[in-house]
């Protein structure tokens, strides 16, 4: 038997599974270099951030300041916030603040709220236990702040705005809308009110080739969080890139689109993996976002063979569930958010662009689906040699496989021509 590595449970157990596939079967490991590059020590973490790529070093910007706020991405992305913030306290204390005077928000856009089991995970024990977190609220406690060039109107968190010294802390992997998430995007949608995210995500049907997985010069979307992140005035940006083991392995600071620039040019060698088609099977993972594992589709679509002959399989170990979404989930039987469509069992689009759609999720839910198809229209396993049986079954003999390491991190890139 044939086997491949596959990084799971990034929040909980951070371990691997071992895929196995008959011998008799092309199997190919499609990952990016990035991913097996060694995380930073803590040294290099806090010289890179006290060290910034453009514009003053924190501890400048902190003098005479009178209240901070620092601003985090949620646990539908991977950063270890743990290991920056503290460097960041430390400057902000050495600049002559005190404890009362900064406080973190969750940056979730219209994302759930976290409770402090979540908080513990991402920030650590010693933040959560002496400074004040805060959930981010789109529905209410906003300020109107001004409107992007295109007309986007700008609320944003009340507590953000109160604070004259304001950081952002996130990562950069491929995004499905932006090209790549990080930078200003942590405003917009990250905290702000629920009809600016409606506006936001709008634009995406402005100019779809100025959007998409890995598409970052000149996009429409990240040109919006641009303008929001001056509007906002937010001061101090620090951008991650991150393994398969959910490591910083590098880190800009400074300017949100300094970092942002530097991170997605980075990124695009650092997540790309070649581009690779034609496969009759594409098991595709999802781990760093595991709780966004949907999109993960678009990079099966891609590996597969046209014609709606291959099959997907989507690993999904979330345990948690999917995050809830309030513009493109659903939040009843069919109905939802403003971008949420309801889906009819086998009146979907699976059945024109795959023979077969798997997922692997040992702790599966009727409602995990609802951005992309119905759930009876995918076929649900718990493990997989429940999935790897069924693959047996419709291929007996040869078949070419792709494996993608973490589709909802990862992007493919254009061909060479």
């Amino acid at each position: 038997m044939k086997k491949i590595s596959i990084p799971s449970r990034l929040w909980y157990e951070n371990e691997e599974w071992e895929l196995t596939f008959p011998d008799r079967w092309e199997v190919d490991n499609l990952t990016s270099p990035g991913f097996d590059r060694p995380g930073l020590s803590p040294d290099e973490i806090k010289d890179r951030v006290e060290h910034p790529i453009e514009g003053p070093a924190l501890e400048e910007l902190a003098q005479g300041k009178k209240q901070a706020v620092i601003v985090f991405d949620d646990m539908t992305r991977p950063t270890p916030v743990k290991d920056i913030a503290p460097v960041v306290l430390e400057t902000l204390h050495r600049a002559g603040m005190k404890k009362d005077q900064i406080r973190f928000i969750w940056a979730l856009g219209s994302h759930g709220a976290y409770d402090m089991i979540n908080a513990r995970k991402k920030l650590g024990d010693h933040i959560v236990e002496n400074y004040a977190v805060y959930n981010h609220d789109p529905f209410q406690n906003t300020v109107r702040v001004g409107r992007t060039p295109t007309g986007v109107e700008i609320w944003l968190n009340r507590e953000f705005m109160n604070c004259d010294l304001r950081i952002g802390i996130g990562c950069i992997t491929a995004h499905v809308h932006v090209g790549f998430g990080g930078g200003a995007k942590i405003v917009l949608p990250g905290i702000a009110g629920i009809e600016s995210i409606n506006q936001f995500h709008n634009q995406l049907h402005r100019d779809y080739s100025r959007t998409g997985l890995g598409n970052f010069d000149n996009n429409i979307m990240r040109a919006e969080c641009d303008a929001a992140g001056d509007l906002a005035g937010l001061n101090f940006k620090i951008d991650c890139l991150i393994n398969r083991r959910g490591e910083i392995a590098n880190l800009y600071a400074g300017a949100f689109r300094a970092t942002h620039e530097a991170g997605a040019q980075e990124g695009k060698e650092h997540y790309g993996i070649p581009h690779a088609t034609g496969y009759d099977i594409a098991v595709c993972n999802a781990d760093g976002k595991a709780n966004e594992s949907a999109i993960s589709l678009l990079l099966s679509l891609m590996a597969l063979k046209p014609g709606g002959s291959g099959t997907a399989v989507l690993i999904s170990d979330a345990p948690e569930g999917q995050v809830p979404h309030y513009v493109m989930r659903g939040w009843g039987t069919d109905y939802g958010g403003r971008h949420f469509e309801s889906k009819i069992a086998g009146q979907g689009f699976l059945q024109a662009v795959m023979k077969r759609l798997i997922i692997v999720a040992p702790h599966p839910d009727r409602t995990m689906l609802d951005l992309v198809c119905h759930i009876d229209d995918a076929t649900i396993v718990k493990s997989w040699p429940e999935a790897l049986a069924l693959l047996e079954g419709d291929y007996p003999g040869d078949a070419r496989v792709a494996v993608i390491q973490d589709g909802t991190m990862q992007y493919m890139k254009t061909p060479k021509v």
